[in-house]
């Protein structure tokens, strides 16, 4: 059996799974998009093996809380999810309808796709896409102590993957009703940068250019109270998914440090503002083969005889006043990018307003992102993608979801010099769903 018909195997039986268990036990439902995630029905007895929808939409979110999830399960262990000892059993589907149109045969620049992946030179192409799909378990034995793991689909994967992967697996010990302090070993994505979209599918061009996932276990630090969240990361030296390399591969010689500070409460208030930054040691764009695996030392070294670390600073506000939501990024290296000469930088602009259809939670937003990474005048100068979302919640483990996406020049980081093309501009629309339990 081929691995493309095996993968598509695995992903329906993951589906009927998604189906069917959140038949099984389904505690009360929020019913909104608001970040009051956080909910325990006084219904909902005390289990040692149970599903919470809320807990499910946040830590297997993709599109929000990218960063801080570590943080975000301490939070939900305060409202008693899990109880302790207790397991949370979860999972999500992401799949959508792609269709896309581009004005350059073959040249297909969406940032949530490989820019190869469509297999032809024509300037149309559509099909059904698995966005997304995790199955997770979290296991709190006790109230300090949490053990997480996310196997996770992906029909994204860089050379040398399989499609079903082990993203995420720590080990945390916090409990915030204690102390503020916490920590973490294990896999997992990087607290560097917000990288936050409010759309449902696409992702942000900070989050394509800046977002790390560990492919050796990190050290982690955390601080969490009256508003101020900080965290420390020690990253292992060398290569990992997306955006982390150091010029060795011994020890730990990369780090992450994010910072952000909440002014209001939106439970009580209804509004609040949240600052914050952030910065990352060392980044791919220190030489000319920015993908995973990336090249060997020497390799690097030969390509780029003046390879130099080069540091990455994240700034990034929002801003929530009932249904309406604003946020603005910005992410840039500290150094220009020997592959293009300039620094890499990426801006993001965007907002959101929830609202009840027919009683169900909905949202519209708006996203629009300019990355820059070349100088003025060339091909690989700038991109630009924007996108128009809308989602609503159907059932307490079911959305229908629906994007346009404009996009504004060819450019992928691989081979960009010569492959880029800013004269490209090219349409797309996503239809599609996602189910959590």
């Amino acid at each position: 059996m081929s691995t493309d018909i095996t993968s598509r195997l695995y992903t329906l039986c993951f589906l009927i799974l998604s189906g069917t268990l959140p038949l099984v036990g389904t505690p009360a439902f929020s019913g909104d998009f608001s970040d009051d995630k956080v909910v325990l029905s006084d219904e909902n007895p005390t289990r040692v093996i149970y599903q919470d929808f809320d807990y499910s939409e946040t830590i297997l979110d993709w599109q929000e809380d990218v960063t801080f999830k570590p943080l975000r399960m301490l939070e939900f262990g305060q409202a008693g999810i899990p109880t302790a000892p207790g397991l949370v059993l979860s999972g999500a589907f992401w799949g959508n309808w792609l269709y896309e149109k581009t004005s350059d045969g073959g040249k297909f620049p969406i940032l949530s796709r490989f820019p190869g992946e469509r297999g032809n030179v024509s300037k149309t192409s559509d099909r059904w896409v698995a966005s997304n799909a995790a199955l997770a378990v979290t296991a709190r034995p006790v109230n300090w102590l949490t053990a997480y793991a996310q196997l996770e689909y992906s029909e994204v994967e860089f050379p040398g993957q399989e499609d079903w992967q082990y993203r995420k697996a720590f080990v945390m010990i916090g409990d915030l009703d204690h102390s503020p302090f916490y920590g973490y070993f294990g896999r997992n994505t990087v607290d560097f940068g917000w990288l936050d979209g409010y759309n449902p599918f696409t992702h942000t061009v900070n989050n394509h250019s800046f977002r790390v996932d560990s492919d050796e276990p990190v050290i982690a630090l955390g601080y969490s109270k009256d508003g101020l969240d900080l965290v420390g990361t020690l990253i292992p030296s060398g290569r990992h998914l997306r955006v982390a390399d150091t010029q060795d591969d011994d020890g730990y010689s990369n780090g992450a440090f994010m910072g952000s500070y909440t002014f209001g409460n939106l439970k009580e208030n209804g509004r609040q503002f949240r600052i914050g930054g952030g910065y990352l040691h060392s980044t791919i764009y220190n030489n000319d083969f920015p993908h995973h695996p990336g090249p060997t030392f020497a390799l690097s070294r030969a390509a780029s005889p003046n390879l130099t670390r080069n540091a990455s600073y994240d700034v990034f506000a929002e801003y929530i006043h009932g249904p309406l939501r604003f946020g603005v990024e910005r992410t840039t290296t500290a150094r220009a990018w020997p592959a293009t000469g300039v620094d890499v930088s990426a801006t993001n602009l965007q907002a959101a307003y929830d609202f009840d259809l027919f009683d169900r939670a909905s949202r519209v937003s708006v996203v629009y992102g300019l990355n820059q990474q070349g100088p003025a005048g060339s091909e690989f100068e700038d991109l630009s993608q924007l996108v128009v979302g809308f989602e609503t919640q159907v059932t307490a483990f079911i959305r229908l979801s629906a994007e346009y996406v404009r996009n504004d020049a060819f450019v992928p980081l691989v081979n960009i010099r010569n492959v880029a093309d800013g004269s490209v501009t090219a349409h797309a629309f996503l239809l599609g769903g996602k189910i959590n339990f």
